[in-house]
């Protein structure tokens, strides 16, 4: 689960302390031997994964309470023409499924950033 900040002129020293919080991970802007082909946006993101709590809600909440907090910074970065996102991913199979609670969806439509959800179909 991660809240994440791109652009092609992204640089994130620049974000951090616009937004006042360390970034759990960031990629300066062009091309990268670690990102798909043609991937050359800069990247800030805060990411809050398994290490933290195994409890997709409990991820959820913690990434949703950053971005509601920092909306009128997220909203001016939006305006001046990044990409502002809520992303989920992991794997997906097995008859997995993902239910969002009324009030999660409530709270991301009230963002007005973008939800993404990217499945890992990888066999394990």
């Amino acid at each position: 689960m991660s809240l994440v900040i791109k652009g092609r002129d992204l640089h994130p020293e620049e974000i951090t302390p616009l937004l006042a919080i360390e970034p759990t991970g960031v990629r300066e802007p062009g091309p990268s031997k670690w990102d798909r082909p043609g991937e050359i946006d800069g990247q800030w993101r805060v990411s809050c994964d398994e290490r933290r709590t195994r409890d997709f809600h409990e991820q959820l909440d913690s990434i949703l309470s950053v971005a509601e907090r920092k909306r009128t910074e997220l909203r001016q970065l939006a305006e001046r023409g990044y990409e502002v996102t809520i992303n989920l991913f992991g794997f997906s199979g097995n008859d997995s499924t993902l239910a969002l609670h009324p009030e999660e969806i409530k709270r991301i439509a009230r963002l007005g950033f973008p939800l993404r959800v990217a499945a890992s179909m990888n066999e394990r």
